[in-house]
């Protein structure tokens, strides 16, 4: 742990839930204005008070003034404890010195007893209206308080002015937030005090009014108790959600059912979102479930699944589920809010507890980190425990409402200066904000800077390259965010400074990534049609299966989504419209819009291309049928090839050896239609097909999408080689037919040439006899149906060897057919190899 914050590492107790009571309504107000308090303006002060604390609200009544033993205080009650918050929120610590005394110290910070007290009371007995003002004190009877005395008056003098009235037993001189004296006077009996409270009050003493009040008894110490509760149970403020690491992998679930008041109740219910390490149940100081748990996953996509599966549900009563805060502020800067957690809530040397315990008016405060008492491995399944010791549960309360609101700044710092920024690491410590803006100014100036001190020992990020930590980082903004990639390109792993303002040293510069690892690795990802597919095959005509397209150029600074969605559906029926994000999660100018049918997406790609090229304004809305579409519907698409098993190879070679030319620690291909064993992929952006590479420098992105460009282009070449050898094909084929109609119907071979093939030229062929009734015409020799004896025996020969011949093509037919079974179904089997391995 960070040695300078005050927190400590222990076992829990066994009471591990918080205690909730409605915060009080009365407040104590102490450290007044020297002037408010002086002699000749006590008479006004309750009058003040209440002029300053309804600024912040409504009053029951006038403050009751009394003396205490630290000076005069004030007790007031508001008619709402929100505004009684509100103003020990406001006023409290508040510099009640005037210009002239902070000139005088030198505008140094002002002491303890310098600024303005104010917390919440106790308000039990305190009535409303006129009740507040009779509220009875418990007096010291023998007891009295005397005010100013003078300069040079010590305990002696005060004996001397005492003692004509009774027995003093005893003296003590008190000094007083004013700056003046005062002194405290016991007598042996009870009337000796009232005589002289009576006879020295208003008394004029060397130039000045003495004042003489009986003393108040100290109010009897009510006993303490300690109050618990875990980081995840404050309640915070609605506000935009954090991204988180995409190895943050536990979740805090409130309202559990009854049947999950145990452990093996907890995995049971999200056992079906994945598998779970560990299970913390939070429980009250009776040892009973109080329905909230912490779940540790076994990986961060079986967490968001379970995250995602509770949130969905809207039933009165369902289980809520958040990421746990405990993880996020146990790593600190390498965590989802990029900053050191733990020291903004505590302050530097615990001074933001100290602060908040005694606007809560509680006996103390710690933060502490402890092992869950399930865990199996000590260290590894940590929670964030806040400990206060109150009188009462009204100042637990405002103790954690008031690190709610430390831990709701840290959320706005992370939105407003961490996310979208610039991080630089490696500067040294004589860096201030000025040097930050020194570097920065060739790329166009900063808007905001936020230095952030790291936690001690913390590991090295893998994006600083070799560049050594220096135990503090910069989140910067450039007033032209078009500059950021320039200031990357020039500032990582540069040396900088001028030796003179600046100190020189080489720093590490890269982009806030809200998508990534804890460890510094990001998340890139890539939709294919995001790619320059130069080679893309256009000559493969869409066929009625593609129904999406890829637009680019969509005019979102003009137009909603709403109002998109509404312009597509001017050519038809919109099945799903999807907005590409980028590392930032913004909306970018490009996305997919996918149609019920056809001919609607075929519309629209018509209106969408421009008649003359040549002519088009780049910045034109424009489209292209989905690549995305065509690569998920394998071997189904227009190119009659599958892309998939292309890039992923017979046995996932081509994604490693992608992964390796890349320097990448993974590689994913994802998409709607894919199913992934692998447990720690990411979750997938969006139904179509894109690649995610988890990288290490920025410099790797665009070698990935040059690898990318690479390898889809050799695919494309591929497909467009073998749409152009089946349409050469098919051409050949159309040939062999208009043959073969030429020689002879529907391709048979010709007949034979003989005696059956023509009839004799000669006259009597031409016609049948006059006297032939039965069109039996005479041959020589022979009738009209009954060939010659020579003829009949060539047509037997021609015969033979035609039957010879057709069994011998029917055979080599025959064992073709049989190899090109062989090599289809070997072909199959290799294929749903490589369909099984993707």
């Amino acid at each position: 742990n960070d040695k300078s914050l005050t927190c400590t590492c222990r076992k829990p107790l066994l009471m591990s839930s918080a205690s909730g009571v409605s915060g009080g309504k009365a407040v104590i107000a102490q450290n007044f204005p020297a002037s408010w308090v002086a002699a000749a303006a006590l008479e006004v002060l309750p009058q003040k008070v209440q002029s300053l604390l309804q600024r912040l609200g409504p009053l029951d009544g006038p403050p009751v003034i009394s003396q205490g033993l630290n000076g005069f205080q004030a007790l007031a009650r508001f008619q709402n404890a929100s505004d009684a918050r509100a103003a020990v929120q406001t006023l409290h610590g508040f510099d009640m010195r005037s210009a002239a005394e902070k000139q005088a110290a030198n505008n140094e910070a002002p002491k303890e007893g310098e600024c303005f007290s104010l917390r919440i009371s106790d308000d039990a007995g305190v009535g409303a209206g006129a009740k507040a003002t009779t509220r009875k004190r418990k007096l010291k009877a023998n007891g009295i308080f005397l005010w100013p005395l003078p300069e040079n008056w010590a305990e002696k003098d005060v004996e001397l002015l005492a003692s004509p009235y009774g027995t003093v037993q005893r003296t003590k001189v008190e000094g007083m937030a004013n700056g003046q004296k005062g002194v405290l006077i016991d007598f042996l009996t009870p009337s000796a005090a009232s005589t002289a409270q009576t006879s020295l009050n208003g008394l004029s003493l060397m130039g000045a009014t003495i004042r003489c009040v009986m003393q108040e008894e100290p109010a009897a110490a009510k006993p303490l108790m300690m109050y618990f509760s875990y980081l995840d149970e404050l309640a915070l403020p609605p506000q935009q959600e954090v991204a988180p690491k995409l190895d943050d992998r536990e979740i805090f679930v409130t309202h559990l059912p009854q049947k999950a008041g145990t452990e093996d109740g907890v995995r049971f219910l999200l056992g079906n979102f994945g598998d779970i390490d560990e299970v913390f149940l939070l429980r009250d100081p009776q040892q009973r479930p109080t329905g909230k748990a912490y779940v540790l996953f076994k990986s961060h996509s079986e967490a968001r699944k379970a995250l995602e599966a509770i949130q969905s549900s809207s039933a009165d009563g369902a289980s809520k589920a958040f990421w746990s805060e405990s993880e996020r502020a146990l790593r600190g800067t390498r965590g989802a809010y990029g900053l050191n957690v733990l020291r903004h809530l505590q302050g530097q040397h615990g001074t933001r507890l100290q602060e908040i315990r005694k606007a809560a008016g509680a006996g103390s405060l710690q933060l502490e980190i402890l092992d869950a008492p399930e865990a199996r491995f000590s260290g590894t399944f940590q929670h964030v425990l806040l400990v206060a010791s109150c009188g009462d549960a009204s100042q637990a309360e405002e103790c954690w409402r008031l690190i709610s609101a430390s831990l709701a700044r840290v959320h706005q710092i992370h939105a407003t200066e961490v996310r979208n920024s610039l991080v630089l690491r490696g500067f040294p410590a004589s860096w201030s904000e000025k040097g930050l803006k020194f570097v920065f100014a060739p790329f166009g100036g900063l808007t905001s800077v936020t230095i952030e001190e790291e936690e001690e020992n913390a590991p090295q990020v893998s994006v600083s390259g070799e560049v050594p930590s220096s135990g503090r980082l910069a989140y910067v903004k450039l007033r032209n965010s078009q500059a950021m990639d320039k200031a990357v390109a020039n500032l990582h792993q540069t040396k900088v400074g001028d030796g003179d303002l600046v100190e020189e040293c080489i720093v590490a510069c890269h982009r806030w990534h809200s998508n990534a690892w804890s460890d510094g690795n990001f998340h890139v990802c890539i939709f294919i049609d995001q790619l320059a597919l130069s080679r893309r095959p256009l000559e493969a005509s869409p066929g009625p299966e593609d129904r999406e397209l890829y637009v680019r150029n969509l005019p979102l600074h003009d137009m909603s989504r709403q109002q998109l969605q509404e312009y597509f559906e001017g050519f038809g029926e919109v099945d799903d419209l999807y907005l590409i994000l980028d590392t930032s999660m913004k909306q970018t100018s490009e996305g997919y819009v996918r149609f019920k049918d056809h001919r609607d997406a075929l519309r629209c790609i018509e209106a969408l291309t421009p008649t003359d090229p040549e002519e088009a304004d780049p910045t034109d809305l424009a489209g292209s049928w989905s690549e995305s579409e065509r690569v998920l519907q394998r071997k189904n698409n227009c190119y009659r090839f599958n892309l998939v098993a292309e890039l992923v190879g017979a046995d996932g070679s081509g994604l490693e050896r992608l992964k390796a030319e890349a320097n990448l620690k993974g590689l994913w291909i994802l998409g709607e239609t894919l199913q992934l064993k692998d447990r720690t992929a990411p979750t997938a952006s969006g139904r179509q097909l894109h690649f995610v590479g988890r990288c290490t420098e920025e410099v790797n992105v665009r070698l990935f999408r040059d690898l990318l460009e690479r390898d889809l282009e050799v695919i494309h070449r591929k497909i467009a080689s073998r749409l152009e050898k089946r349409k050469l094909k098919e051409a050949g084929v159309d040939g062999v037919h208009k043959e073969d109609g030429h020689n002879g119907a529907n391709g048979q071979e010709p007949l034979v040439q003989g005696a059956w093939s023509q009839p004799p030229q000669s006259s009597y062929w031409s016609n049948p006899p006059n006297n032939y009734d039965g069109y039996q015409a005479t041959y020589p020799g022979v009738a009209w149906g009954q060939p010659p004896d020579g003829d009949r025996k060539e047509v037997a020969q021609v015969e033979g060897r035609s039957r010879r011949r057709r069994h011998k093509e029917k055979d080599a037919a025959d064992s073709e057919g049989k190899e090109k079974r062989h090599h289809s179904r070997s072909r199959r089997r290799r294929r749903r190899k490589e369909e099984d391995g993707v």
